[in-house]
C-alpha cells in the first residue's frame, strides 16, 4: 500500500474546532474533508478522525491543498486535503489495518 492510494471508506468523520466534517477519502499519508470555506493553505490543525464503529484517532496535520467552489473538476466537493504531520504510533498502525481491510473488501480478488 503506497501513501498515495486512497480509500473511500465510509462513515469517517474529522472532528475539528467544534465541527464535524465529512471525510471524502482517506489514505495512510492523510485524507480530503469536505467543509466551507476550505481551511486555509498550510495551516496546522489538530483533528480528531471518528469511525462509524466509534474508533477515535487524534492527530495532528498540514492543510497540502484546496479546492475551491470552482474547482470542481477533480471530482470532489468544496474543501481540502490534509496531510498527517503527528499521530501516535499505535494509531498508524490502526488505521493501515483499516485501510489494508478496506481494501481488500473493494477488490475481490485478494
Amino acid at each position: 500500500m503506497r501513501s498515495t492510494d486512497r480509500f473511500s471508506i465510509e462513515d469517517v468523520r474529522c472532528h475539528v474546532g467544534g465541527h464535524s466534517l465529512e471525510v471524502a477519502n482517506l489514505s495512510v499519508g492523510g485524507f480530503f474533508v469536505a467543509c466551507e470555506p476550505p481551511l486555509p493553505l498550510s495551516q496546522s490543525v489538530a483533528f480528531e478522525l471518528v469511525f462509524a464503529d466509534g474508533w477515535r484517532a487524534p492527530a495532528v496535520g498540514r492543510v497540502a491543498w484546496v479546492n475551491g467552489s470552482s474547482g470542481a473538476a477533480s471530482g470532489l466537493p468544496t474543501g481540502c486535503g490534509l496531510t498527517f504531520t503527528k499521530m501516535a504510533f499505535p494509531d498508524k498502525l490502526a488505521l493501515f489495518d483499516r485501510l489494508r481491510r478496506a481494501s481488500a473488501m473493494a477488490d475481490p480478488r485478494r
